[in-house]
């Protein structure tokens, strides 16, 4: 009896070896399991000793010695080259185009990183193509590292970036990141050029007539924001059209809930910013706050009077009041594609597309109410649909983009991006349902970066075989037909030649 006392000490070293291939570590109960199984195999082995003496005497003994050492060293072998393949990993791409291996652009640039790089996936499971995107940058320099987050467990962190959508990819390079959503790479070797250079992008805040300061870390500031901006590798700065033209060095600029009317003298100066290929985003309020209702509509977007109230309760499910807004509905554009949360909006004024023939471009509705909503120009905190004093009838547009001009030369085309609520980004609101990302998205297109295509990546053919029904039928028979037969015969040669002896 005492001679199978070994067995739960080997079960306990196969308990310790599979848990530490799984984790890919051996750690402290790995270990501990590993070391009370040799333990007790030892023990067993010292008690049963001359049994063991004998049977190592035995030829079969032996035998099964060196069978067994043969085996383990095997293990071994197999156990070190996985563990160098997986501290080093090397591939070949056999294919004929490189399908499976980055572009020689993106392999040079890679070439010349500086600086470390962390490429992180979120998501419940990593996604088998994403991860061999990701492993691939990774081959190709030592200053890229790959990481995996699992969005349940590492909440937090999926909070802090922002992260709606599983399997998206935030790049790192110290306190700068870049949120990619569909990765692919082009979109990948975009981002880490943006966060490892060391030439920001300057998104301009107008100051001047009332408006959300970025520096202002209230309820109503733009101070979270800020800093999300900053950490993406934007620089912010403020200015103001009382003083002179919009300077050359902003990229974009935000009249973030302006709460004076501009002097005719700003309006030039905006009218001019455009045609220098501007990029304007207004966040608007609902009146009697300046609407910029002329400039805008001579553009193709009016903004309507009153403010949306909500009759479906869908505010008051998250904790707003009935003139909180959810936008569920998104337009088909760069900037909402992929983009499926709601974001939130507080006191927002409708928007109409208007056509506008002599300006060119299109406007176009960026996301929408429900039906069950109104626009109403009291003031009353809960206020009922009243036609009699102009209430109408939802749904309502709550954003709008247009682009004029630059058909063929994006850099050359003026792009305006109107929200009806400037709360939506503040402090208060920015880091509720979608706002932040939707902002973001945004922000980007004014700037143009979802056509920055870095990395000119060739077409990857997907070649394939076609196989005839001869061919098939063929590859049927061998596959479970002969090699199914080959073990078998082999053991039957084996049976006759030692019954022959």
């Amino acid at each position: 009896m005492k001679r199978y006392l070994s067995i739960p000490g080997a079960l306990l070293l196969i308990v310790a070896f599979m848990r530490a291939s799984l984790n890919v570590e051996w750690d402290t109960i790995s270990m501990s399991l590993a070391a009370s199984g040799a333990v007790i195999v030892v023990l067993t082995a010292v008690w049963n000793r001359r049994e063991v003496i004998e049977w190592i005497r035995d030829p079969r003994g032996i035998f099964a010695v060196t069978t067994g050492v043969s085996v383990a060293a095997f293990i071994a072998a197999l156990v070190m080259v996985n563990i160098a393949v997986w501290y080093n990993p090397w591939s070949v791409d056999l294919t004929a185009n490189g399908r499976n291996q980055v572009s020689q652009g993106t392999r040079d640039m890679l070439g010349r990183l500086r600086e470390p790089v962390t490429l992180r996936e979120f998501g419940r499971a990593s996604d088998p193509k994403t991860e061999q995107l990701l492993h691939g940058f990774e081959r190709e320099t030592p200053r890229i590292r790959v990481e995996f987050a699992d969005v349940d467990r590492q909440r937090e962190m999926a909070v802090k970036y922002g992260v709606i959508k599983l399997g998206t990819v935030i790049v790192l390079a110290g306190d700068k990141f870049r949120k990619i959503e569909d990765p692919n790479e082009q979109a990948l070797m975009t981002a880490v050029l943006q966060v490892t250079s060391k030439e920001d992008r300057v998104v301009c805040f107008v100051t001047g007539h009332g408006e959300r300061g970025i520096a202002n870390e209230s309820p109503s500031g733009l101070s979270r924001l800020n800093a999300t901006l900053e950490a993406s590798n934007y620089r912010t700065e403020r200015v103001s059209l009382l003083e002179g033209e919009v300077p050359t060095q902003c990229a974009a600029l935000v009249v973030p809930g302006a709460r004076q009317e501009f002097a005719p003298g700003e309006m030039d100066r905006l009218t001019n910013y455009l045609g220098r290929a501007g990029r304007i985003a207004f966040l608007l309020e609902p009146d009697p706050l300046p609407s910029f209702h002329d400039w805008l509509t001579e553009r193709g977007i009016e903004p309507l009077p009153g403010s949306i109230v909500d009759a479906s309760g869908a505010g008051r499910s998250v904790g707003g009041g009935p003139r909180t807004t959810l936008a569920l509905s998104y337009g088909s554009h760069q900037i909402t594609r992929g983009f499926e949360v709601a974001t939130l909006f507080e006191g927002a004024r409708p928007l109409r597309m208007v056509e506008q023939p002599q300006f060119g471009g299109k406007p176009l509705a960026l996301a929408q109410t429900g039906a069950r909503t109104f626009s109403s120009v009291s003031t009353e905190p809960a206020p009922t649909l009243d036609t009699a004093r102009g209430d109408t009838n939802g749904p309502f547009s709550l954003a709008a983009v247009t682009s004029i001009g630059g058909v063929n030369q994006v850099d050359q085309q003026v792009r305006i991006v109107v929200i009806g609520d400037s709360d939506f980004i503040s402090n208060a609101f920015v880091g509720r349902q979608g706002n932040r990302d939707f902002f973001l998205r945004g922000l980007s297109w004014l700037l143009g970066e979802e056509e920055a295509t870095i990395v000119a990546v060739d077409g990857r053919q997907n070649r394939r075989i076609e196989l005839t029904e001869r061919t098939r039928a063929l590859m049927y028979i061998i596959d479970l037909g002969v090699l199914p037969l080959l073990p078998l015969v082999a053991g039957v040669v084996v049976f006759i030649r030692n019954r022959g002896r």
